[in-house]
């Protein structure tokens, strides 16, 4: 059985209107409820997030980002993906969710 990395989420506020999110160890079933609590101060206009230190994801990870994007737009915000590995990269491809997402260039 393949060890589970703990989900950690760093969160900083650059200025009054960013919220800039780095994730790292596993984003799956486990530890989506970490995601799905994150809460935001209000005025903020854009969420970067740092996908570049997950170790793993699964279809409930990526339901859940759905879902931070989602919150975000109902709160007249962006999810920008600031940084990501190749194969999430490719997985954001492969799951059309590099037309829902912005990525940063390849």
């Amino acid at each position: 059985m393949l060890d589970r990395m703990p989900l950690r989420i760093e969160v900083a506020a650059p200025d009054a209107a960013t919220v800039a999110l780095a994730l790292s160890g596993d984003l799956d079933h486990g530890s989506v409820s970490q995601v799905a609590a994150l809460t935001f101060a209000a005025g903020y206009r854009r969420i970067d997030v740092d996908l570049s230190a997950l170790t793993f994801i699964d279809s409930s990870g990526l339901a859940a980002l759905v879902g931070l994007r989602q919150r975000a737009a109902d709160a007249d915000a962006v999810v920008n993906v600031v940084a990501l590995t190749p194969y999430l990269r490719g997985l954001f491809k492969m799951t059309a969710l590099d037309q829902l997402f912005t990525l940063p260039p390849a």
